[in-house]
């Protein structure tokens, strides 16, 4: 049986697979308020690449740092 936080975590990244992201200024930003949530290239333009783990682990952040709002456990 998973545990609250595993639970909580599995709510979260439910939210965060579908939720809007764009690519500008060599970042990644949240569709809703335009925050960064990721760089998308280093300095010299070289992409960065993550695993669909990571990528998910930013935006379950950025989502909980700033949408607040959308706690699932709010009910």
């Amino acid at each position: 049986m998973p545990t609250l936080a595993e639970r909580q975590l599995a709510a979260w990244e439910a939210i965060a697979e579908d939720w809007p992201v764009s690519e500008s200024d060599r970042a990644y930003r949240c569709g809703d308020c335009g925050k960064g949530i990721a760089l998308a290239t280093d300095a010299a333009n070289v992409r960065y690449l993550y695993t669909h783990e990571q990528y998910l682990a930013l935006v379950v952040l950025h989502l909980r740092n700033h949408h607040a709002d959308l706690d699932p456990d709010k009910g």
